[in-house]
């Protein structure tokens, strides 16, 4: 028996590895980290907030010296009018951030004593501080130099009283209703008591953005 066109059996297909895994080159691309995305930057420090400024409390950077210390005076006096009015009598030698310095006469050697004796000083100092809206030191020396020729808010209150008395009583004496009315009576004024004048109020203190004290 003969049999004709027997195929063979087909042989399996052998795959090359190189063709379906390329050969492997110098380490690029990814493997070199190429094809990586940039690190994110690293994120600036937030600007640190500006302060609010600070508030002096009462005062006013934009008065004079002189205005300034007369109306810490009043908020003194309205804390303790005995101490307020011992202070009056100082005469300023400097506003300070942080401090204040006067200066004594040796006649008002008492007042003096009213702020620096027992607890006048911390009271005085603590009005000051609200005042100036920050803590305020009190410093105290003797009057020389050109403190010796200031006026403290005291003596020059005394001095307008003074005017103001002078110059009342030389208008009541010689005014002429007056004049005819002890013409006629034969009589002589002996005494014209004079009223204080009224004082002003005391100007608001405007608040200022920033402290300058």
């Amino acid at each position: 028996m003969r049999i004709t066109n027997v195929r063979k059996p087909a042989q399996p297909e052998v795959v090359d590895d190189e063709r379906l895994f390329p050969e492997e080159g110098s380490a690029e691309g990814c493997a070199s980290g190429e094809c990586l995305p940039d690190a994110a930057p690293e994120p600036e420090p937030e600007p640190e907030p500006t302060p609010a400024p600070v508030r002096n409390g009462r005062d006013n950077p934009g008065l004079t010296a002189g205005e300034r210390w007369r109306a810490a005076v009043e908020t003194v006096k309205a804390a303790s009018p005995r101490h307020g009015a011992a202070l009056a009598h100082g005469r300023l030698l400097w506003l300070r951030a942080g401090e204040v310095g006067v200066a004594y006469i040796p006649t008002a050697a008492f007042h003096r004593a009213q702020v620096t004796g027992g607890s006048g000083r911390a009271l005085v100092e603590k009005a000051l501080s609200e005042h100036f809206g920050r803590p305020t030191r009190l410093v105290v020396e003797e009057a020389s130099g050109e403190a010796a020729s200031a006026l403290s808010i005291a003596e020059q209150e005394a001095q307008v009283r003074t005017a103001h008395q002078q110059s009342t009583e030389g208008k009541v004496r010689s005014h002429p209703a007056i004049r005819a009315v002890l013409k006629i009576l034969g009589g002589e004024l002996e005494h014209i008591q004079v009223l204080e004048p009224e004082r002003p109020p005391a100007s608001p203190a405007v608040e200022s953005p920033e402290e300058t004290a």
